[in-house]
């Protein structure tokens, strides 16, 4: 994935470009931890039993680098939209950084379709999160010595059902609008639309690919134009059981066939196997997700980079462990 990215706009200050990147506790922890030894135990003097919560694990993470790859910053959320553990070494507050990694984690949380993030502001900091739509709920209150104010900002609610003629409108990389799918046509409609418009990339992760939705006429023809839009436009799809596909048939499988050079078809790894969503990343702007496969409940957006370079890490490391499956080499006829 491309992380989001930033740049202080200072002349000659090509130093302050920094990118912040969706992380977990395992792969990060050795960065997290130094940022957050730093900030707050060393200079906040937040005690560790307090700081070492044992929820690191259960949560996302966002981790700031500057330009030469070096830890900045670091926030979490938890499952029910928590965020906390802020924090931005000292030659790089006020440059941004802070903000970008909130923005992030709200994304996350706007496309779990949470109705809220909150967070416990220390008291000096109240201003800044006030500037990012949080509101100050109930009183200041002490937490590790420090004084804090609980603060709360709404999300937006989805788009209730799918609107044929609006979805027509829809531009990808332009229209901004979340809009919840509730069928199968609903899903079938987004697809087609969403991948006509493909100009570089497709990234599907799916269980079976699905037949009602990935090899109907307007699907396959979308996926091949897209593939062959230009040289370095490309088709990944990773899948949970392939074992389905072959044995059926599927269109797609042929396309790869055909133009194995743009089209790869790959079988996910074990540690993947037990997933049970499905989503897909066109041109790393715009993604469809359902966050059960079996069901047809999902969303889409046209115009997200933020959430879909998020999408885009986490299926690349998912390719990086799987394999490609050689029986969706064959044609079926």
């Amino acid at each position: 994935m491309s992380p989001s990215s930033n740049k202080n706009n200072s002349p000659g200050e090509t130093q302050n470009t920094f990118r912040v990147e969706r992380v977990s506790w395992k792969e990060a922890e050795d960065d997290l931890r130094m940022l957050r030894d730093m900030v707050f135990i060393r200079e906040q003097k937040v005690p560790p039993e307090l700081e070492w919560d044992g929820e690191d694990e259960n949560c996302v993470h966002v981790l700031a680098r500057d330009g030469k790859g070096r830890a900045i910053g670091t926030a979490r959320m938890t499952s029910d939209g928590q965020i906390g553990r802020m924090a931005v070494i000292r030659a790089w507050r006020n440059k941004g950084v802070g903000s970008t990694m909130l923005k992030a984690l709200t994304t996350i949380a706007r496309a779990r379709q949470l109705p809220n993030v909150k967070l416990n502001a220390q008291t000096q900091v109240v201003k800044f999160y006030q500037h990012h739509n949080f509101e100050p709920h109930g009183v200041e209150f002490m937490d590790a010595g420090i004084p804090h104010q609980h603060m709360v900002r709404s999300l937006p609610s989805l788009n209730v059902g799918l609107n044929l003629k609006e979805l027509e409108k829809h531009v990808l990389g332009e229209t901004r609008d979340l809009i919840r799918l509730e069928s199968r046509d609903d899903n079938r409609l987004a697809a087609n639309r969403m991948v006509e418009q493909g100009q570089m990339s497709l990234r599907l992760f799916t269980p079976n690919l699905d037949p009602r939705i990935f090899d109907t006429n307007e699907f396959v023809e979308a996926v091949k134009n897209l593939a062959l839009a230009s040289t370095y436009s490309k088709v990944y799809i990773l899948i949970l059981n392939p074992t389905t596909v072959v044995s059926h048939g599927h269109r797609i499988v042929e396309l790869a066939r055909k133009i194995s050079s743009h089209i790869f078809i790959h079988r996910a790894a074990e540690e993947d196997q037990t997933r049970v969503d499905s989503f897909m990343i066109v041109d790393e702007v715009g993604f469809i997700r359902r966050p059960h496969a079996d069901r047809y409940e999902g969303s889409v957006e046209f115009n997200n980079p933020g959430e879909a370079r998020l999408l885009t890490k986490e299926f690349k490391n998912a390719w990086e462990r799987s394999v490609p499956e050689p029986e969706l080499r064959r044609l079926h006829l």
